[in-house]
């Protein structure tokens, strides 16, 4: 798989693609490919025919999923985004240690079949977050392995330049990431040694001005602070907050509207509850300047993440287990995963690979401050990644070792969450992204070039 190789493309029947509804949704799933390339340990893919990307239908008023296609793109997808210029784009990053990661940039379908157009290097390796600046002229790509970030110019039509199909613009290395450069580390190294050197996990930009993007480090307990020069695709650093060690931070998302942000610590199983206090100099339309570079305790007053509150994800009798891995690693028996905020800002849930299940959290409107509201189960074995869809109305959940997906329906009212719909044969499910059905005209832009009609959209 790579290099545009199209092969063991699985297409369900037409009969099953049906007509999409408005409120449905088309949710594209990455899949790993090549477990022996990773830095961690999934299940690995024994029917190669059914491993790669995987596109669903979910029906907008059950919840239902429907397998579309299975596309043999590769190795390793693990993070998809659309482009926030061209509609008609889909990128994709691939996670390997042995080499640098690449971004693919992908086509729909009038079926549902997934098409290459471009693969470039990605200036890392194990390449699992993507992001845009404010004026999207530039990508960013985070590297896990390597705790590089990359720099890379898209045309106007959202599809990378010539300079960035040869090499990145710029590319940033967290202090002490040549760890890997010099030493070469195995990945049995790193499942022992978690911390023994950086690892970037992703680039979340600020809601509020937009200009400020956080890179948070897993390796350093650290979450660093950039600005983007647009003019010449520099990431200039503002900044650094520390955690307490041995947090293992992963993930960061925002409130929308109130200054808090929330971080789910892997290695520890918590999630960190900040006050945002982004200095006002930073989101001055072109401020570039390097200049001093700010470092902050979390718990110092006043920092950049000012630490508010630090909750388990987990349930109390859970709290603090170990295991020993197939591997022969002693660690912790389960680690938090994915976060995702509910589209009303009042929720967000968080997984926990282990105890395989879901926490969720209710956000005060008031102060960011959170409380749990309940662990549910979710539906399968270590759930990776999830999305909320078809407006919030639903939780869908890719198990990644059990091969399958969930749906879980949504109350408001009451914060529950319950499994309305399991999907399997799933293969490897590693990221959910959801697309509205309304969207599809624009996503299908360009029906003639593959032959055939737009989807059908009901009324």
């Amino acid at each position: 798989m790579g290099g545009g190789a199209q092969a063991n493309i699985i297409v369900s029947p037409a009969s099953e693609l049906g007509t999409c509804a408005p409120n449905d949704e088309i949710i594209v799933v990455g899949g790993y490919t090549h477990a022996e390339l990773l830095a961690h340990t999934p299940a690995p893919c024994d029917d190669p025919a059914r491993c790669g990307v995987h596109v669903l239908r979910q029906c907008g008023v059950t919840g239902r999923l429907t397998h579309l296609s299975t596309n043999a793109i590769g190795p390793n997808v693990a993070f998809i985004v659309r482009s926030p210029t061209n509609p008609s784009i889909l990128y994709a990053s691939t996670e390997r240690i042995d080499d640098e990661g690449e971004i693919i940039t992908l086509r729909m379908t009038p079926d549902f079949r997934l098409v290459e157009e471009t693969r470039i290097k990605a200036g890392g390796r194990s390449t699992c977050y993507l992001n845009f600046n404010a004026s999207r002229e530039w990508m960013m790509a985070v590297n896990y392995w390597d705790a590089r970030v990359s720099m890379l110019k898209l045309g106007k039509d959202g599809r990378p330049e010539i300079e960035a199909v040869r090499d990145p613009r710029s590319v940033l290395q967290q202090p002490g990431a040549d760890y890997v450069d010099r030493v070469k580390p195995t990945r049995e190294e790193h499942w022992k040694f978690r911390q023994r050197w950086p690892h970037s996990h992703c680039c979340v930009t600020e809601p509020y001005a937009g200009l400020v993007h956080f890179v948070v480090d897993l390796g350093l307990d650290k979450v660093f602070t950039y600005r983007v020069n647009s003019k010449t695709g520099v990431l200039v650093p503002k900044g650094s907050t520390r955690l307490p060690p041995g947090k293992g931070p992963r993930h960061l998302v925002f409130h929308p509207s109130v200054r808090s942000a929330y971080l789910v610590n892997e290695l520890d199983s918590t999630v960190s509850v900040f006050k945002v206090n982004i200095p006002e100099e930073w989101t001055t339309p072109h401020h570039w300047d390097a200049g001093a570079c700010r470092e902050d305790g979390c718990e110092e007053p006043g920092a950049v993440l000012e630490l508010a509150q630090c909750l388990s994800s987990l349930p109390e009798h859970e709290q603090g287990k170990t295991t020993i891995s197939p591997q022969g690693i002693w660690k912790a028996a389960s680690h938090s995963s994915e976060i995702r905020m509910h589209p009303n800002g009042r929720y967000f849930a968080v997984g926990n690979r282990g105890h395989d299940s879901i926490a969720l959290y209710s956000v005060d409107q008031s102060d960011g401050t959170i409380a749990l509201v309940d662990i549910v189960k979710s539906g399968g074995e270590c759930p990776r990644n999830f999305n909320w869809t078809c407006g919030g109305k639903f939780l869908v959940v890719g198990n990644q070792n059990t091969n399958c997906m969930a749906t879980m329906s949504f109350d408001e009212a009451s914060g529950a969450l319950k499994i309305v719909h399991e999907a399997a044969g799933v293969t490897s499910p590693n990221y959910v992204y959801a697309i509205p059905a309304r969207e599809l005209p624009s996503l299908i832009s360009n029906a003639d070039d593959f032959g055939g009609a737009l989807p059908a959209i009901a009324a």
